[in-house]
């Protein structure tokens, strides 16, 4: 089954807020999570204490590590937040509150 990413806003302002190379990158990233947004298992971890199905991508890059959040309602994947590594739990309190699926 293939599935479908939408970003929220957030998720774009985020995205955004990044230099234009590191945009690209984890963009890049985020392509492969189509096919099997749940196979990546080093770099996907599923997010606890989330009432819906909630997970973390983690993303490699050279001069920094990226946190990008999602969840999944049928076939759709919600981008819901790009963060830096280090405002990666901050934000994390936050996606605990969300309504989902959130709207574009």
């Amino acid at each position: 089954m293939k599935f479908q990413i939408e970003f929220t806003t957030r998720a774009v302002k985020d995205l955004k807020a990044f230099p234009i190379d590191v945009q690209k990158s984890i963009l890049e990233k985020t392509i492969p999570l189509e096919s099997n947004p749940f196979s990546h298992k080093k770099t996907v971890k599923k997010i606890k204490g989330i009432k819906f199905p909630c997970f973390r991508l983690r993303i490699d890059l050279k001069k920094d590590t990226f946190r990008l959040f999602y969840g999944i309602d049928k076939n759709i994947i919600y981008v819901l937040r790009i963060v830096s590594k280090k405002d990666a739990e901050k934000i994390l309190r936050n996606i605990r509150n969300i309504d989902f699926p959130p709207e574009l």
